[in-house]
C-alpha cells in the first residue's frame, strides 16, 4: 500500500511538473522582447537629444566667441574713434576713400576728407546671401596713436622740396626729434588753414623727414604739383594764393601727430576683417595694409549712426534723404556720430542635425563715440 502511494505521487508529477521547472513560451519571450526594445529605443532617443543639444550648444559656442570678439574689437576703434584726432578731419587726395575704402566715387574733384568715422553703406557682396541685393557695409575708424612718442607731438619747420620737386622734406623745430619717427608711419599735419593726412616716406636724418608721392596708400601729394592735386603743406605765395597753407610772418611750426587707421568689413566669402593702415614698422612698401581675420561665415554686417542732431542713419553722408549720390549730400555730417550700433549676422559652420537647416545667430551692440566732440587733441 505504501509503495502505490509513493508510484502515484511519482505518476501526478510526472503529469504535473513543478513550476520552478518549465521554459519561457513563445508569447512570453515576445512581451519581453518588445519591452526591451521598447526602453533601449527610449534610451537611445535620449541620447540622441544630448548628442543634438551638444552639438548644437558647441556650434553656437564657436560662432558666438568668434563673432563676440570681432564686435568687441570694433566698439574699441568706436570709442577710440577721433581720440586726439582732429574733429574736423584730415585733407586727403580727391578719389582716396573711394580707392582705400571701397566708397562709391563721390562725383567731385575736390579732396576727400578723412573723418574719424567713415561710413560706407550697403558696398560688398556675400557670397552667403541668396539674395544679391544684400550687401554689406564697411567702417573706418581715425584716431591719434597715443603711444607714439609719449604722447607727445613732433614740431615741424622750414619745409622745403626735397630729393625731388614732388617730395615735401621738414626739418623738425627740435633737433633730433625725428629719431622716432618710421618709414610709413601715417601722421597728420596741422597747418594754420587745415589738417593733412600724410605718410612718412623716408626718415633723411634724425631731423628731417620725407613725404613723397607714390607712398604705399597714395595719401602724399606732389609738392609741387598745382590746383587740388598739390600739396596742402606748399606755403601761399602771390602767384600761386589757393590750395596751399598760409603760415603766419613766414615761420612754421606745426604739430605732427601718429596717427591709426583701422577698417572693417567683410569679405565675400564672409571674412570679417579688420584691416589697419601703415605704421607697420619695418614692412615693406606692400606690407602697409594689413588685413586680421576675426569671424568666418558672416552672412551680414550692418552699421546705424546716431548723429548729435537726433537723425538716426545708415549713412550720415547721404543727407536727409538717406540717399548717397544726392543733391543733400553732407560728407561731413560724419563729424556728427554720437553712436554706432553694429549688427552681425553668423552662420553655423554646420547644418542642425534636426532640422537640416545652417542656424544663423544675429548680434547687436551699440558703443557711444565719446571723443569725437573734441576740436583737436
Amino acid at each position: 500500500m505504501k509503495i502505490k502511494d509513493t508510484e502515484a505521487t511519482h505518476h501526478q508529477s510526472v503529469e504535473n511538473p513543478d513550476w520552478s521547472q518549465r521554459g519561457f513560451s513563445l508569447l512570453e519571450l515576445l512581451i519581453s522582447m518588445v519591452i526591451f526594445l521598447i526602453i533601449t529605443g527610449s534610451i537611445y532617443g535620449l541620447l540622441q537629444v544630448g548628442r543634438v543639444d551638444r552639438n548644437r550648444s558647441s556650434r553656437r559656442t564657436d560662432v558666438m566667441k568668434n563673432a563676440r570678439a570681432a564686435i568687441h574689437l570694433i566698439g574699441r576703434d568706436t570709442l577710440n574713434a577721433g581720440l586726439g584726432y582732429h574733429r574736423l578731419g584730415a585733407q586727403v587726395p580727391d578719389g582716396f576713400l573711394q580707392n582705400q575704402f571701397e566708397l562709391p566715387d563721390d562725383g567731385d574733384t575736390e579732396r576727400d576728407v578723412l573723418t574719424a568715422v567713415v561710413a560706407g553703406n550697403n558696398l560688398i557682396e556675400n557670397d552667403l546671401q541668396q539674395d544679391a541685393n544684400i550687401l554689406t557695409d564697411v567702417v573706418a575708424f581715425a584716431s591719434r596713436d597715443v603711444n607714439f612718442n609719449g604722447g607727445n607731438a613732433i614740431s615741424l619747420s622750414d619745409v622745403v622740396a626735397g630729393g625731388s620737386s614732388a617730395t615735401a622734406r621738414f626739418k623738425t623745430a627740435v633737433g633730433g626729434a625725428a629719431a622716432v619717427v618710421n618709414k610709413f608711419d601715417l601722421f597728420l599735419i596741422e597747418t594754420p588753414t587745415s589738417q593733412v593726412g600724410v605718410m612718412a616716406t623716408e626718415r633723411i636724418d634724425d631731423s628731417t623727414i620725407d613725404f613723397a608721392p607714390d607712398d604705399p596708400l597714395d595719401i602724399n601729394q606732389d609738392y609741387n604739383g598745382t590746383g587740388v592735386n598739390g600739396s596742402l603743406l606748399k606755403p601761399c605765395t602771390r602767384t600761386a594764393p589757393n590750395n596751399c597753407t598760409i603760415y603766419s610772418s613766414g615761420l612754421i611750426t606745426l604739430p605732427m601727430k601718429r596717427v591709426t587707421l583701422i577698417r572693417y568689413k567683410v569679405k565675400r566669402d564672409g571674412t570679417l576683417v579688420r584691416i589697419t593702415y601703415g605704421n607697420n614698422v619695418g614692412g615693406a612698401i606692400d606690407e602697409q595694409v594689413q588685413e586680421q581675420p576675426l569671424a568666418y561665415n558672416v552672412k551680414n554686417m550692418q552699421f546705424r549712426y546716431l548723429l548729435s542732431n537726433g537723425r538716426v542713419t545708415d549713412n550720415p553722408a547721404a543727407g536727409a534723404d538717406d540717399i548717397l549720390g544726392t543733391r543733400d549730400d553732407q560728407p561731413t555730417d560724419a563729424r556728427l556720430v554720437t553712436q554706432i550700433t553694429v549688427t552681425i549676422q553668423v552662420a553655423a559652420t554646420e547644418a542642425d542635425d534636426q532640422t537640416g537647416k545652417t542656424e544663423v545667430i544675429t548680434l547687436n551692440a551699440t558703443f557711444s563715440t565719446r571723443n569725437l566732440q573734441y576740436a583737436a587733441g
